[in-house]
């Protein structure tokens, strides 16, 4: 049986013969499965999100490569029924719950627009629906919130907002885009804690995206681990964290994350002969790439 998300050969660049974002990306995720995306600011994280919703800008193309959602191959389909199958299997909670949400309309509008646009439900049972799943994300008076604008919620408020939008018309996948990132940490911790919560209960494939191993390590059953838009190490997080990475780089990733249980010890920064070397590899494939696909 196939992986729900396949993304075989992945390559992307900036377009009119720019370099490459992601260079030959692999990876899949099983139905119910949380899948760790990680590495670096500027890894190409958020790129292999944007490529599976469809939402790369104008200015990037991708140039090879297959993506398939429940068999389907995305890169394949016309722009309408792709369009139909990602807003029926996916949703997405993004980092930034401010900027997330329009700051013009209500709530109860930005959670029920989805229902009846891609579902085709009537306005009244996506109402239920919003209030319920309000419910469900541990917002009190879910009716006031339905009605409220977004800066009248704090931060975590609009996350869970956020997290109750995506559960809401049950997608098969989600892709968590650093959910956590914009919040102070005690909230994070109950977000993490209500995202983990919500994909048990709903069954739902993730791609959670992280610079945070200390999340991969809490929530995910596998983890593919990025640098300069190229995968370096996939496999278990349990194999990962007990020392069974097989690449330098994600060695270097879990040595260099702070441990709050031996804080005398010194941060460890990624070993510049790691980085260098994966530089200089980078850099000989990038120009043989570019020989052979010059604009």
């Amino acid at each position: 049986m196939s992986a729900f998300l396949e993304i075989e050969g992945l390559t992307v660049r900036l377009a009119r013969g720019g370099p490459r974002l992601l260079r030959d990306v692999s990876l899949s995720v099983e139905r119910q499965e949380v899948h760790g995306l990680v590495g670096e600011s500027g890894a190409g994280k958020s790129m292999i999100g944007k490529a599976i919703a469809g939402l790369l800008p104008r200015a990037v193309e991708v140039t090879a490569g297959a993506i398939r959602l429940d068999g389907a191959d995305l890169l394949a389909m016309r722009p309408a029924a792709r369009r139909r199958l990602i807003g029926a299997k996916t949703a997405i909670i993004p980092q930034d719950p401010l900027t997330a949400l329009n700051p013009c309309r209500r709530i109860g509008g930005q959670i029920t627009d989805r229902l009846i646009r891609t579902l085709g439900w009537d306005a009244g049972r996506a109402t239920t629906r919003a209030r319920e799943m309000l419910d469900e994300v541990h917002i009190r008076e879910p009716e006031r919130v339905l009605r409220a604008y977004p800066h009248e919620l704090s931060g975590g408020m609009r996350q869970r907002v956020l997290i109750a939008a995506a559960f809401a018309a049950e997608p098969e996948l989600i892709i968590a885009d650093e959910p956590t990132t914009a919040l102070d940490v005690t909230v994070q911790k109950q977000i993490l804690r209500l995202i983990a919560e919500m994909q048990d209960r709903h069954h739902t494939a993730m791609l959670f995206v992280t610079h945070d191993m200390g999340v991969v390590a809490k929530i995910c059953q596998n983890v593919s681990v990025l640098y300069a838009g190229k995968v370096m190490h996939t496999g278990s997080a349990r194999a990962l964290f007990s020392g069974a990475a097989t690449h330098p780089y994600a060695e270097a990733l879990i040595a260099a994350t702070p441990r709050f249980d031996r804080p005398e010890e010194s941060l460890l920064p990624v070993p510049a002969e790691v980085t260098e070397a994966l530089d200089a590899e980078i850099a000989a494939d990038d120009a043989a790439w570019g020989a052979g696909h010059a604009a």
